[in-house]
């Protein structure tokens, strides 16, 4: 063989580890998939006592001002800045989940049966939502915690299908497929 056809062949190689490798991760082998927690809250306008109060936005500068947070959710049920990226990923059995929160709220990732209102009283009254059963386990709320800046894993799920949402921003949904 040449060394040009030793190349060309090692390249090959190298390209299909690689690209199996990839594919792997796209479906969810990869031993800890990556989640982020998102949001956009103006901290000047959330940590106004009249509004969610003080400590709520730790983002720094800028954002969706706390009044047009509540237009959106009255207008689409939602805040399209608040949630989880990706929404839906697949997991090989024994392997976990680290979801990160890169926005300026705490969030919750907490499994439920079915998806539905969070344990905000005030967001559910303004979504017409009925809190999900899991708002009444005691600690469930605080295990479930990943404060701005944090993180949480997540593994030993069973194979299946998992619904996780934010218990403070119920408009946030994930499924976990585990294979």
């Amino acid at each position: 063989m040449s060394r040009v056809s030793i190349r060309v062949a090692g390249a090959l190689a190298i390209g299909l580890i690689v690209g199996l490798g990839v594919a792997a991760g796209a479906t969810g082998s990869a031993g800890v998939r990556q989640v982020e927690a998102l949001d956009a809250c103006d901290p000047e306008t959330f940590n106004d006592p009249g509004a969610a109060g003080p400590g709520t936005c730790n983002r720094p500068g800028g954002g969706v001002t706390f009044s047009d947070f509540i237009g959106l959710l009255l207008d689409k049920g939602h805040a399209p800045a608040w949630r989880f990226s990706p929404g839906a990923l697949t997991l090989a059995r024994g392997g976990a989940v680290t979801v990160a929160n890169r926005g300026g709220e705490d969030h919750t990732f907490t499994e439920v049966r079915a998806f539905g209102g969070g344990c905000v009283a005030q967001l559910n009254t303004v979504l017409g939502l009925r809190p999900v059963p899991e708002c009444s386990v005691p600690g469930l709320f605080a295990s479930t915690l990943v404060e701005e800046g944090d993180a949480l894993e997540v593994k030993g799920l069973a194979p299946g299908v998992h619904r996780f949402e934010c218990l403070i921003h119920p408009w946030m949904p994930m499924t976990v497929t585990v294979e």
